[in-house]
């Protein structure tokens, strides 16, 4: 359920099983009605062309413990910002022991742990899996690398499908029931690129309902009348996907209306939620959260931040020496995550900002900026971070954007919507070098990767 997750909401449901598995091995409690609705979409005479071929790999004891993990969605975080949680520290000795990167540091106590990157896991993300672990239910998953090398990530099948009743819990919370109706799709994840995984499957844990994930590209349809089709006849509950994805989506203008959509990673500008839901009437949920970690946090209703999850984390937000921030302070966001038995992360720093505030149920990250900043240098020698530019192209209305500055100091903007002339002199004022600001047509124009982009030749 993450871009960052990262995009695509539900990264869960990325390839999970090699090619060469069985159904019966992909899906151990499906039924025989299961099978055969799940045949059907497959060979839907407007389907798209499918690439892949993945499952859930649960089992009824997997069923059971993901009911009784349901089950604590419903308590309340910790009040404050006291530190780490019991349900964290309770396991630290344990991880400290038999993790090889932790247990080469020699501490003891949670105030001695630095934080880790993503370098580290580059590097052997073997040392992060404890020693003690049963790896026979291992799956793999990748991390796009949009903030480094690219990372094979272990998974258990259990740890991926806690991100449905996670989904079901937070579109509660903003009045949305998430029925289990046989006729619709369920969940329908959403991408729009050249090349891609496809694929139908079945999500047993919800009465085996039907999901699917697929390509809104013209390459992947064999008639581009079936792409209209399709997604109107399987009339999806829940569409997932990236901020320019679910922009495309509505642009299809379908006769069918999905109960909630989901946008992961960080790149859902106001604007862009705005339009979404004032071109299908539908709410979106804004989840944050990475490939490593697993869903951190969401935004949704009028409630301003993301709010933090119930779920086995803690959040900090450190300086750059690592050092804890008081709540209201802006800095990196830090990730404790302990739900994945194969990969257990202390003190992960995610490369994203913001600030804490807020306690219990109310306890959320505020100001969020995906990444790392960038820097851009002012025609007087200055460094302005991309915050600034964040905020004055949310100012005026810009939905998707792609900004470089280039070796001699001038700025090309390609924006998707917004005032131009007006952003044009703001970035004029703010930066004091020769600005451009260019017009795209759609979110595919801006191409591949995070839609809230940036890039400077002298700042970085």
């Amino acid at each position: 359920m993450s871009e960052r997750r990262t995009p695509d909401v539900l990264p869960g449901y990325e390839p999970l099983g090699a090619a060469v598995r069985t159904d019966d091995e992909r899906w151990p409690t499906a039924s025989p009605d299961g099978r055969r609705r799940l045949d059907g979409l497959r060979s839907h005479p407007s389907a798209p062309v499918w690439t892949h071929e993945c499952g859930d790999l649960l089992t009824p004891e997997d069923h059971a413990a993901l009911d009784a993990w349901t089950d604590g969605l419903a308590t309340d975080p910790p009040a404050g910002d006291d530190g780490p949680p019991p349900a964290v520290l309770e396991r630290l000795d344990r991880l400290l022991a038999v993790v090889p990167f932790y247990r080469r540091l020699g501490v003891d106590r949670w105030e001695q742990l630095p934080t880790i990157s993503r370098a580290d896991l580059a590097r052997a993300v073997a040392d992060f899996v404890p020693v003690d672990a049963d790896l026979s239910r291992v799956v793999q998953g990748t991390s796009s690398g949009s903030t480094g090398s690219a990372l094979v990530i272990p998974w258990h099948p259990l740890d991926i499908a806690r991100d449905l009743p996670l989904l079901e819990h937070l579109l509660s919370r903003c009045g949305i029931t998430w029925p289990r109706d046989p006729s619709r799709l369920g969940l329908l994840n959403v991408v729009h690129q050249e090349q891609a995984f496809t694929y139908a499957s079945t999500m047993t844990w919800r009465d085996e309902q039907l999901m699917s994930r697929v390509n809104l590209h013209p390459s992947a349809w064999t008639d581009l009348d079936h792409r209209a089709a399709f997604l109107s006849e399987v009339n999806p509950q829940v569409v997932s996907g990236s901020a320019l994805t679910l922009m495309d989506y509505v642009d299809l203008g379908l006769p069918v209306t999905p109960l909630a959509f989901v946008s992961g990673a960080v790149d859902l500008s106001p604007a862009a939620r705005s339009y979404v839901e004032s071109r299908s009437g539908t709410s979106v949920l804004d989840l944050y959260g990475l490939r490593e970690t697993g869903p951190v946090a969401a935004a949704y209703g009028s409630h301003e931040g993301h709010h933090l999850l119930p779920r086995t984390i803690h959040v900090e937000v450190v300086d750059d020496a690592g050092r804890s921030l008081p709540d209201g302070s802006a800095g990196e966001i830090v990730v404790t995550s302990l739900e994945n038995p194969y990969l257990p992360l202390l003190r992960y720093r995610t490369g994203d900002r913001g600030a804490l505030t807020g306690a219990g149920r109310d306890r959320r990250i505020v100001g969020l900026e995906g990444r790392a900043a960038v820097r851009f240098v002012t025609g007087d020698g200055r460094t302005v971070q991309s915050v600034e530019l964040t905020q004055r192209l949310q100012q005026h209305g810009v939905r998707a954007w792609a900004v470089r500055q280039r070796a001699d100091g001038s700025v090309l903007a390609r924006c998707l919507g917004g005032d131009h002339p007006a952003l044009r002199e703001a970035f004029d004022r703010l930066l004091q070098q020769p600005v451009e600001v260019e017009p795209v047509s759609g979110p595919v124009a801006l191409g591949p990767g995070k839609p809230r982009r940036f890039a400077s030749e002298l700042g970085q």
